[in-house]
């Protein structure tokens, strides 16, 4: 029996987590990223029962999970409760980042417990890795706040990855309806662009194909 299989029934038998073996086997063969395996969607956060697979919705597929050793978010969040509550807020433990396809799920695991946060794609400005001397650090720009989470336990290339993920999806959520008359995608588009979701470069690329629409 592998090391896979062994931490499975381990928390099949401890009940740690309200899923069946068969949803996480498939959860850990479609992510994208090796970092989505049963030792990190287990970690326990409480200290009782709750793991990270239990704050993913039904069908929710993970593709890659993250990890270091703060979260640090400045401004005034983007609808949370917990961790984006302060203009500036930091948690020391264990930074969890995990990237679906629906979301990024934030969760700062800390001596007091845990907070989570969900950051929705298309509230996404821009997506930066940043490699220090001692830490590397994943930054997501919000319309309302700028989470800087630690990734300095993750493989490099892993990090890099999910990046370019992030980017793909964040630019995907944000691209105006092409079912929508041309004229309401524009205004959709140059209202994306005030918000800083848009290079000018992006936004006059997209502005010029829809203008050859009308």
């Amino acid at each position: 029996m592998g090391l896979e299989d062994r931490i499975l029934d381990k928390f099949e038998e401890i009940g740690k987590a309200d899923r069946d073996e068969g949803e996480i086997r498939t959860a850990v063969e479609q992510a994208k990223g090796d970092s989505v395996r049963p030792n990190n969607l287990f970690k326990t956060l409480d200290g009782d029962e709750t793991v990270p697979i239990d704050l993913l919705d039904d069908g929710e597929q993970p593709h890659y999970f993250l990890r270091g050793s703060s979260v640090d978010v400045e401004g005034d969040g983007a609808g949370g409760e917990s961790i984006t509550g302060w203009d500036r807020d930091r948690r020391i433990g264990g930074a969890f980042t995990l990237i679906t396809e629906q979301r990024v799920l934030v969760i700062a695991n800390h001596f007091r417990g845990y907070d989570e946060h969900t950051i929705p794609y298309d509230s996404i400005n821009t997506v930066n890795l940043n490699n220090g001397l001692l830490s590397t650090r994943l930054s997501l720009q919000t319309r309302g706040a700028t989470y800087h989470l630690s990734v300095s336990n993750s493989d490099d290339d892993e990090a890099q990855d999910s990046v370019n993920y992030l980017r793909e999806n964040r630019q995907q959520k944000n691209e105006p309806d092409s079912t929508e008359d041309p004229l309401d995608q524009l205004e959709k588009l140059q209202s994306l662009y005030q918000d800083g979701v848009l290079t000018q470069d992006e936004f006059e690329e997209k502005k010029a194909s829809l203008l050859d629409e009308v």
